[in-house]
């Protein structure tokens, strides 16, 4: 089964990491239509600058960067080990994941179901990934920094405090982290060299359309102590925060660099794959 999307038009690129702290920054488009076609732009392709201030732009046409020979693609109907934590914690939502294709490309569909009895709002999906199974135990440590597709789809509205219905809250926020070792880690004078949670905050701000388009990736890992473990048990943990109205939003072109800038290689077989995969579907069908 194929899981490398050689063939895809386009995908693209921006920033957030398991390391460092603060938030960082995601480019935007809104408003892709399915008529429009994804430009092969790869002079476009640049890595939004290491700063807290996140960056966004707003265009009306999708611009996206030619895609990586080892990005997860979701073109079978694997999900590549990801599963949705289902509300075992409070606060996380349980979730449906598919594989639908969107303007006719394969992606990872979450489907956030739950909603807070207080607030009304969609609570927080919470997607796992298990690395060693993605990219070898003996590569896990060499993982510096991730870069992940994301579009969104609003559902439904919500209500202003003025009485008014908005369609989107306007932004797209939530967190690229990880187990990134089994156990804590300390040196002969007590100091931290390993622990064993890192993760970076993302903000994707300002999209007024029914359809939104963001491209994340995560900051070079710069401490050692947030840097992958190769253990068993490491995973990718990406959480959306809770919002106001229902949005589903879908994972493409995940990717894994080390720390040259170079993609490391998927070793997970999906046609071996038998509890993560999902049915593909077409909303056409439905």
């Amino acid at each position: 089964m194929r899981f490398m999307k050689f063939s895809k038009a386009s995908a693209l690129i921006s920033a957030v990491v398991l390391a460092a702290a603060g938030l960082t920054g995601c480019k935007q488009n809104q408003n892709p239509s399915a008529e429009e076609k994804p430009a092969d732009t790869t002079a476009a392709t640049t890595t939004a600058p290491e700063t807290t201030e996140p960056t966004a732009t707003t265009t009306t046409e999708v611009i996206r960067s030619s895609i990586d020979a080892n990005a997860i693609t979701f073109d079978g109907d694997s999900l590549f080990t990801c599963h949705c934590m289902n509300g075992d914690v409070e606060g996380e939502s349980n979730c449906n994941l598919s594989i639908v294709p969107l303007n006719g490309d394969p992606k990872l569909k979450v489907e956030v179901l739950d909603q807070d009895p207080k607030t009304g709002e969609y609570m927080i999906p919470k997607l796992v990934f298990d690395l060693p199974a993605l990219v070898g135990l003996e590569n896990v440590s060499k993982i510096d920094h991730v870069a992940v597709d994301f579009d969104c789809e609003a559902k439904g509205t919500w209500l202003n405090d003025d009485g008014t219905e908005s369609l989107v809250v306007g932004n797209f926020l939530g967190t690229i982290g990880g187990v990134i070792a089994s156990e804590e880690r300390r040196d002969a004078d007590g100091k931290l060299t390993q622990t064993t949670w890192a993760q970076q905050d993302f903000e994707c701000m300002n999209w007024d359309a029914e359809t939104a388009y963001f491209h994340v990736e995560t900051k070079s890992q710069v401490i050692p102590a947030k840097r992958y473990a190769s253990d068993e048990g490491t995973t990718l943990v990406i959480m959306r925060w809770a919002q106001k109205n229902q949005v589903d939003f879908y994972i493409d072109n995940l990717t894994f660099y080390d720390e040259d800038g170079h993609s490391i290689p998927i070793i997970y077989d999906p046609s071996a794959d038998t509890e993560t995969s999902a049915e593909t579907t077409d909303p056409s069908e439905s």
